[in-house]
């Protein structure tokens, strides 16, 4: 039964391997100190209404824009890891608890673009067509929920009060998005963008109604649980019934992974809309929002909902898994199920993407320089959870341009992002990250992404003589 259980959890590591790569090695997509980058068409992704500076452009297959950003809003390495007056490092778990909110937030998200094309038509019209892998992880956990991870239930039990774990989030996807883009200049100062995207579910876990409670007696170590939690997965692995878990077999078949990213019973749509007003040659406002739509996850889908009042003393580990015995740990397996009283159902079930919002101001000081001021925000698990970003943009010419910005992302204030572009023509190669001191100090940091990537981006228009949103 052990042999099964470890051969099942290597077929399931794999398989997140194979997302991971299948992502891209290298989305909270940001796009904070990209979005006024046009000489970077992938700039549009955060608003379809901007149009890029050149006049077509088509990405390298597979490198013409990757991604991968990481956000964890309760702590920073050093909170946990700290120094003594001698230099050497302890871990004080206590000054890291102290730092965590009543909610946080773990994020980490790639993309990667499969394929990418766009061009300028009638000098008012672009057109853009994408299609990128995306992998977007969401994890929200509350302080008491860390508390008991690291000193378990002693320390509520000492204090007589419940471990308020509350509403625990958690949501992995693993997308395929085919997106057309329009923008089209209305007037002398208006020009409004749409991205319309379908969406190729591929594999989801997700929480859904969470809210768990944890009681431990002052005199006894009785554990009392209040439950209501449902959590859906969609992946090609059946799971239901739970009491078979070691009997079954969770490896792919010979097609299986082909199967796995050609299957199309998972679908959804979403759209990206967007507007940029120029109210004269100084100012320019454009505002956007980012993955408004639905996944509607079918295949393979299965439901395991926990609802009700437990009561326990817990698990003698050592006899259970002290043993070679298979009956031990299938017994241990049973147990969990009959005291949770755990409901299991086949349903299809929709989730809503975690929308975007943007909204920036930007002042020309000359046709060069241009300073601007971005706020991002994105609603996740019922929280919104805002960002703002200052930005200094230089582009002497269309072909090279440079950023260098400042962002308070999620509660956190060091946050310094640069980018650049440069074409040798035809070719053109970008870097964008909104915080490059991880690369300073590792140990400081809580937020972190880069964005680079290869286009053939040619035929650009002539330098107006007066500036504009589009340079």
């Amino acid at each position: 039964m052990i042999n099964h259980i470890r051969s099942n959890f290597t077929t399931v590591l794999f398989l997140a391997i194979i997302i991971l790569l299948s992502a891209g090695a290298g989305r909270a997509q940001q796009y904070q100190t990209l979005y006024w980058m046009q000489g970077i068409p992938q700039s549009s992704y955060s608003n379809p209404a901007l149009q890029p500076l050149p006049n077509y452009y088509v990405g390298f297959p597979g490198v013409s824009s990757v991604y991968t950003g990481f956000y964890n809003t309760g702590f920073a390495v050093k909170d946990l890891l700290r120094q003594n007056a001698d230099g050497s490092l302890y871990i004080d778990d206590q000054n890291m608890l102290s730092k965590l909110g009543n909610r946080n937030y773990f994020i980490f998200d790639m993309n990667l673009d499969i394929l990418s094309f766009g061009f300028r038509h009638q000098d008012i019209n672009y057109l853009s067509f994408n299609i990128s892998e995306r992998v977007e992880t969401r994890f929200g956990y509350s302080r008491d929920f860390m508390r008991l991870l690291i000193e378990g239930n002693d320390g509520f039990r000492q204090e007589g009060v419940s471990a308020q774990i509350g509403s625990p989030s958690f949501d992995v996807s693993h997308f395929r998005e085919y997106g057309v883009g329009f923008s089209r200049k209305w007037t002398d100062e208006l020009t409004a963008g749409v991205r319309a995207k379908v969406l190729q579910g591929l594999s989801n876990i997700n929480f859904e109604n969470t809210e768990l409670s944890l009681f431990t007696g002052p005199d006894n170590y009785e554990l009392l649980l209040n439950t209501n939690l449902l959590i859906n997965k969609s992946f090609p692995f059946t799971l239901a019934p739970l009491e078979d878990i070691g009997d079954n077999d969770f490896e792919f078949e010979d097609d299986g992974l082909v199967n796995y990213l050609t299957q199309t019973a998972n679908l959804g749509l979403a759209v990206d809309l967007g507007a940029a007003y120029e109210l004269n040659d100084q100012f320019t406002f454009a505002a956007s929002i980012r993955d408004l739509g639905f996944i509607n996850w079918k295949r393979d889908a299965e439901n395991f909902r926990i609802n009700g009042q437990v009561e326990f003393n817990g698990f003698d580990f050592n006899e259970i898994f002290g043993s070679d015995n298979d009956t031990d740990f299938g017994e241990f397996r049973d147990s969990i199920i009959d005291l949770f009283n755990l409901q299991e159902t086949t349903n299809a079930y929709t989730l809503m993407m975690a929308p975007k919002f943007f909204l920036s101001a930007a002042y020309n000081l000359t046709h060069m320089h241009r300073i601007a001021l971005l706020g991002r925000g994105e609603v996740f698990a019922g929280g919104f959870y805002p960002s703002v970003t200052a930005s200094y943009n230089f582009q002497p010419v269309n072909r090279f341009g440079s950023t260098l910005s400042y962002s308070i992302i999620h509660g956190n204030y060091h946050n310094l992002g640069l980018g650049f572009h440069v074409n040798i023509w035809p070719v053109q190669l970008y870097v964008v990250a909104d915080n490059y001191i991880p690369a300073l100090r590792p140990h400081t940091f809580q937020t972190f992404n880069i964005h680079f990537g290869l286009n053939i981006a040619a035929g650009f228009a002539p330098k107006r003589s007066e500036p504009s949103y589009r340079w």
